[in-house]
């Protein structure tokens, strides 16, 4: 065994069993109810739940597809993703999350199909959402695994097979999610935050004052691949694109189902007003750090083609940067990976036990809740394992139909918490369309998409179907009013309260 296997393994190490620890600790805190250990009793507080969020969104398609992606297409990568995978990103989940996060504490609400579910007064809706958000979660579970046999196989020279790799990941995940619930991904989260923007940062400045300079690598790019400073004549970055890119990474936080518990699980409108600051701050910085390793990459290892180009970060650091820097980036991609699985494995727990067990099943114990939750991550997590062994496509394109997937579910998400007239059969209608498009976009060449991407004719779609089958069939005002009436009786009453400080002030003023 070489020297940088041996800093690789001991590196790795030392995260392994800090993670573990952290898991171990958020085990003996947490409760054995639902609420507890689902939901960490509704007291995430504003840092930890910027942390819990960014580091669920920043997975292993931050280090992997989005360098991937800037080594073919250059720096507009930053511009197609950054304004609404953070600006964006920012706004809705304070706009549209703080109604979610109201009615979520008014009626204990635990998981979007739930949610969804109670506002239709319909099982079909619940039942609905939780197929489609099991469907399309799984391929991002697969990401995170799949990051993770990569990371290993490249910085170990393939001592640590693929399949090895992505089994260790496996394991250590499933153990502190296991354990430690919602309070245990919470805390991991936080920790993985920190170590994979310490190693983006280290990294691109290790890289330019090891290759000349930031002016010099930036006039090699300049001279060697000028199109990937330019945006124009590039088919990824047409217009169409470029607004189907904005229009998903505006929507698809909310369509996520582990970001949406997050939601849920807030301790207050306070911690999601500071979420909306914090968030485009770091999204910004990391954005920006991960596309530039990717442009520099196809100047400072050119050739590679298709998803090859995914591994690029790590061919950078093995080639280019100190023995040390290998194990702090497999620590960085492992820290993406997990901040992402284990959010998703424990809320697809989440949504197995609170929208069949205890619904169809009758199973009322929370301690019982809380075991079946709990086995239920290590069967997906053994089921998600052995798809990444089949590698099916590289990380953008699986990203990508992940995204679109759940993202087609917008329209009745949004809508229900603003339109009365919306009511199961256009929410059925919508859902259903949505589900039956997103795998005729990805997987045939049946309907026309005018070179938009596929997020865009299926979110139109499943508008346009909501719409029309709403207005054609009877309306169900008492079920929109339940949840309606508690959002305007809370805006009112906080727009009294505003008003109120307001006019003290000027009087003191005065």
């Amino acid at each position: 065994m070489n020297s940088s296997v041996m800093v690789v393994f001991i590196v790795s190490l030392i995260y392994m069993l800090f993670i573990i620890a952290i898991g171990y600790v958020s085990q003996k805190r947490t409760q054995n109810t639902g609420e507890d250990y689902f939901l960490a009793s509704r007291s995430i507080s504003g840092f930890y739940l910027f942390c819990a969020i960014i580091g669920t969104n920043l997975s292993a398609f931050v280090m992997l597809g989005m360098p991937g992606a800037a080594y073919h297409n250059g720096f507009g990568m930053y511009g197609l993703i950054m304004g609404a995978g953070a600006f964006l990103i920012a706004f809705t989940t304070y706009y549209f999350g703080l109604r979610i996060w109201i009615l979520g504490k008014k009626f204990n609400y635990g998981t979007p199909s739930e949610f969804y579910g109670d506002r239709f007064k319909s099982n079909a809706i619940s039942n609905i959402m939780f197929l489609i958000f099991a469907v399309y979660t799984l391929p991002y579970v697969v990401l995170g695994q799949i990051g993770a046999g990569a990371g290993f196989e490249t910085f170990t020279n393939g001592l640590v097979p693929y399949w090895l790799g992505s089994l260790i990941i496996t394991f250590v995940v499933g153990y502190y999610v296991w354990g430690g619930g919602m309070r245990g991904t919470v805390l991991t989260n936080t920790l993985q935050v920190f170590i994979f923007t310490i190693f983006l940062v280290l990294a691109v400045f290790m890289l330019a004052n090891n290759s000349g300079g930031f002016s010099a690598l930036t006039e090699r790019v300049l001279q060697e691949k000028p199109h990937l400073m330019q945006r124009e004549g590039i088919p990824a970055f047409s217009w169409q694109i470029w607004f189907s890119q904005w229009l998903l990474f505006a929507f698809v936080v909310l369509s996520f189902p582990h970001v949406f518990v997050r939601l849920l699980a807030a301790k207050g409108s306070n911690a999601l007003r500071q979420n909306s600051v914090y968030y485009p701050l770091g999204m910004a910085v990391i954005y920006l750090l991960a596309v530039t390793l990717g442009v520099w990459g196809a100047v400072l290892i050119p050739g590679l083609e298709g998803s090859a180009s995914d591994n690029i970060v790590f061919m950078l650091t093995f080639e280019y940067l100190p023995i040390w820097m290998s194990g702090i980036a497999l620590a960085g991609l492992f820290a993406m990976v997990m901040s992402t699985m284990d959010a998703q494995l424990l809320t697809m727990s989440n949504l197995f036990t609170n929208d069949i067990l205890k619904k169809y099943f009758k199973v009322e114990s929370e301690a019982k809740m809380v075991f079946y939750g709990r086995l239920f991550v290590v069967v997906l997590l053994a089921i998600s394992y052995f798809v990444s062994l089949i590698r099916p496509a590289s990380v953008f394109q699986i990203a990508e139909l992940s995204f679109t997937g759940t993202s087609a579910m917008i329209p009745v998400i949004v809508a229900a918490l603003y339109w009365r007239r919306l009511n199961s059969y256009g929410a059925i209608a919508s859902l259903l369309t949505g589900a039956v498009l997103v795998p005729v976009y990805f997987f045939t060449n049946w309907l026309p998409s005018f070179g938009f991407l596929p997020i865009v004719p299926v979110f139109v779609g499943s508008f346009i179907v909501m719409v029309v089958v709403s207005y054609l069939t009877k309306p169900q005002y008492e079920n929109a009013d339940r949840h309606l009436n508690v959002l305007n009786i809370y805006f009112k009453k906080r727009n009294k309260t505003v008003v109120h400080e307001h006019s003290e002030s000027i009087k003191e003023a005065k």
